[in-house]
Parts: structure tokens; sequence; C-alpha cells
């Protein structure tokens, strides 16, 4: 699978569609055991949209059930109205029960009970997928968009920006760096490399606002080799975010991706760091996407 990349440009996300559309099995449905992790993972205007469809359709088909039972299946709703029934099934879904339409017969009365089955279920779910989704913690936590090779103390080094976009703190938090690269073998076989590069510093105690990441690009730096080597592009820099979040009492974590065209060169970030008149010092967050070239 050379120059694929399972990984997304946008911020804070990999594309597993694309990941399981390349390595799934052929005999495995695709969408099988995704649709739990898609109705947590997606936004919630899809969530919200996929939740309405779904009622929607739903009542849809018990009206046409209703109606194809015929006139007279349904008291006091007009004859051959769709809409009735519609809104039968709706009260019926919701155990509402106002007493002006019933349904007679044995046919309309086991759709009904059916349906009134379906709404119980259809709303433990939906309450439940909510709950879930509410209650799922994330980071919050935001990586700069581009990653900068510059100077820090006269060393060469590869820097990238985190912002804590949250109030509370984040304990114990710890940060990898990553290489992912396609290597070809002497049999002609494309495979995956994944090198880990270290860190002046991959921990800290505290994550309240801003974290500068360095990787030293000395003669025992992977990433020196491939950056000096302008035809290999099939590679990207994969960062991973882990900690303890103070308010969700819970772990939380991160990652982004930073592919060859988001690394550039004599650059350094502006400092956030701001000295106000009266010599105190506050956090200028407005510079986090900001850069001075050297």
């Amino acid at each position: 699978m050379p120059g694929k990349r399972f990984f997304a440009k946008e911020h804070l996300e990999i594309d597993l569609e694309k990941y399981h559309s390349e390595l799934t099995r052929p005999s495995i449905p695709k969408f099988e055991g995704n649709l739990y992790h898609w109705l947590l993972s997606t936004n919630w205007q899809s969530f919200f949209v996929s939740v309405v469809l779904v009622y929607l359709l739903s009542n849809l088909l018990f009206a046409a059930a209703y109606f194809f039972c015929g006139p007279g299946s349904v008291t006091n709703a007009r004859p051959n109205s769709l809409v009735d029934l519609f809104f039968f099934s709706v009260q019926t879904m919701a155990t509402i029960g106002y007493g002006q339409m019933i349904p007679v017969g044995f046919v309309p009365n086991t759709i009904v009970s059916f349906e009134a089955f379906f709404g119980i279920v259809f709303s433990a779910l939906t309450t439940g997928l909510a709950f879930a989704r509410f209650t799922r913690p994330t980071a919050g936590v935001r990586f700069s968009k581009t990653a900068l090779i510059g100077l820090h103390d006269g060393t060469k080094v590869l820097r990238f920006r985190l912002g804590n976009l949250r109030s509370s703190n984040i304990v114990e938090a710890q940060l990898s760096l990553w290489l992912v690269l396609d290597r070809m073998n002497q049999e002609k076989d494309f495979y995956r490399e994944i090198v880990q590069l270290p860190l002046d510093r991959n921990e800290t105690p505290l994550f309240s606002f801003s974290w500068t990441a360095f990787h030293q690009l000395n003669e025992k730096s992977p990433l020196l080799g491939i950056l000096d080597n302008p035809n290999q592009k099939n590679w990207h820099l994969l960062v991973t975010f882990t900690g303890y979040h103070e308010s969700f009492a819970n772990q939380v974590y991160a990652r982004h991706v930073y592919l060859p065209s988001q690394i550039h060169h004599n650059a350094n970030f502006m400092d956030l760091i701001k000295t106000t008149s009266d010599g105190s010092k506050r956090i200028s967050m407005e510079n986090f996407e900001k850069i001075k070239k050297l």
C-alpha cells in the first residue's frame, strides 16, 4: 500500500473509514460493528439527524402497515388517510394514547403491539447513546497546524505546540512522537515502519495552558535522513497525547498528524507569554499559530 496514509489532515481526526476499507477482509461486511462507533464518534448534528430520520421512517412504515390493513382498521381515522395513520403511529410509539383513534381487529392490534415494543427499545437506545456521548471524555487539546524546524539553544530541532482548550488541568500528561513511513524489503513487498522519536520532555505533571515539544535533529534522529531526502514522500508524523483530566476524573486521549507539507523549515513560533504594562505576565493564545521566519 505505498503512498497511502490512513490518517486525515484534519485536526485531531484519523480517517478510520479509509483504514478499514484498506484492511478489512472482503468476506466481512464493511459496516458490521461500526454503527455503534459511528453513533458515538460523529458530531451532534449528524447524530440528531440520524435519530430523527429513523424516527420518521419507522413511523411512516408502521403507518403504511395500518394503511394496508384497509379502511376501518383504525377508528376515527379518515378513510385512506396516510396522514391520520402516521400520527396514530406517533401516538402509539410514544405510548400517548389520546383515545380518539383505536385499532380494530387482530392484525392492527398485532401491529400496535410490535410498534409499542419498538418504541420502548428505540427510546431506550436513543437515551443510552445520548448519555454515552455526553459522558464520553474528550481531551480538549489543540495542536498547532504546522510543525517547525529551527534552532533551540543552538541545536536544530523540530517543534510543535499543544494548547489546553479547557479551564481545568490535565495531570500526568504524556506525549509521544512517531515517524510513520513506507518501506520496501528485498522481496519488493511494501510494509509500514513506525519509529518513536524522542522528545526533550515527553511528560509533564500539570498541563494547564500550552506545551511546546522539541525533537532534536541530530545524527541519532531517524527523521534527519528523511528530511534531507526529497524523494522520500510517503511518510508522516503521528503525535499521541494521554493524560488524566481533573474535571472528568478519567483518562483522556488526543492525536494529530503532520504531513510533510505541514512541516516548515527555518521558522519558530511566536511567544505566547506577554508582559503587560504593570509588569505582570499573561498568555496570549492568539499567537498560538503565528510563526516567524529565522
